[in-house]
């Protein structure tokens, strides 16, 4: 596939997709946005342009299919020969940006929309999120988002996500659904789907007790300090604990939520009572690997034959050759 990378600056643009290289991108599900690396050539030469590129200039990378990312230029370093930069898509500001801002029964989705209109983020769409909030936020726009989202998360026990395609924001509900990774190299190469065991390494795989919990008590706080808790209540799994022992958990209850209490102890134990699963392999690149994102990877060596959620990506493209590396969570 091949990529066009566009620079606008000062009411113009151009294509400077020669003089890129060591292309790159890579997201994390812990962070929103997406972080683009590459380097220009930074010398007088009559047979090279020299690209004046600063921060608060807009670089676009566009695939076979149209715009891939849309991102602002946020950190350059100029080091002779070259120009290295670094810029974000618009979760940037997600990230760098505080606000007050106060909810009074409104559902998680209609907050969110509130939410995104003050900060001059364009809604995509957002799925159906309708726990009721009543809050009063003082804090930077992400963890308002996050916090949100745990809002609804510990309402209907659901996972939710969100990504930033071009300038437009995307929030939906997670599924275990394997999407489609075929990659056609030429019009003359049959396609083939790149987590085939011959379009990828061998990669490494841990499991672990370490974050594992087996008993979840959920606790709404007392209102007076060195109290017991107003409501508590106590979930268990008694195979769980046989096998790898107690793994006990307190969970503080919001107390807006406290008539839900059994309900929010059962979807943090289904979440936490697990083996934390870890893969992490090398692909050849595919444009539809984002974080939250599911692959389904057969390795007879490693012992697995299932589908995992993708946590990270780190794309490179060097010599027109695309490749990327995937950390991927057991579901």
């Amino acid at each position: 596939m091949a990529y066009t990378i566009t620079l606008y600056k000062d009411g113009q643009s151009a294509d400077i997709t020669d003089l890129v290289s060591n292309l790159s991108w890579s997201e994390n599900m812990d962070t929103v946005g997406l972080s683009l690396n590459f380097t220009v050539p930074d010398i007088s030469d009559r047979y090279i342009t020299r690209l004046l590129i600063t921060a608060g200039d807009i670089v676009t990378v566009n695939n076979d299919e149209g715009e891939l990312i849309r991102a602002v230029v946020i950190n350059v370093s100029r080091s002779y020969p070259k120009r290295t930069v670094k810029a974000s898509d618009y979760g940037f500001y997600l990230n760098k940006s505080d606000i007050v801002i106060q909810f009074t029964g409104q559902g998680v989705s209609e907050c969110l929309k509130s939410l995104f209109s003050k900060v001059g983020v364009t809604v995509g769409t957002i799925c159906d999120m309708p726990a009721e909030v009543e809050k009063v936020y003082i804090d930077n726009v992400k963890n308002i988002i996050d916090d949100l989202i745990e809002i609804q998360s510990g309402n209907d026990g659901k996972e939710y996500y969100y990504e930033l395609r071009g300038k437009a924001i995307y929030v939906f509900q997670l599924t275990n659904d394997v999407i489609d990774y075929t990659f056609k190299p030429a019009e003359n190469v049959a396609a083939f789907d790149v987590t085939d065991k011959n379009a990828r390494s061998r990669g490494k795989y841990t499991h672990s007790i370490e974050s594992l919990k087996n008993r979840v008590t959920a606790v709404v706080g007392s209102k007076t300090s060195g109290e017991m808790p107003s409501k508590q209540y106590t979930v268990s799994d008694d195979e769980s604990i046989s096998k790898y022992g107690l793994l006990a958990e307190n969970y503080t209850v919001n107390s807006d939520d406290e008539n839900n209490i059994e309900s929010v102890a059962e979807n943090e134990l289904k979440e936490k009572n697990t083996l934390k699963r870890t893969l992490t392999m090398d692909f050849i690149g595919h444009d539809n690997a984002r974080p939250g994102r599911v692959m389904h990877i057969e390795d007879e060596y490693l012992g697995i034959n299932g589908n995992y959620r993708i946590e990270s990506t780190n794309h490179k493209i060097n010599g027109g050759i695309h490749t990327m590396t995937c950390t991927l969570k057991g579901i």
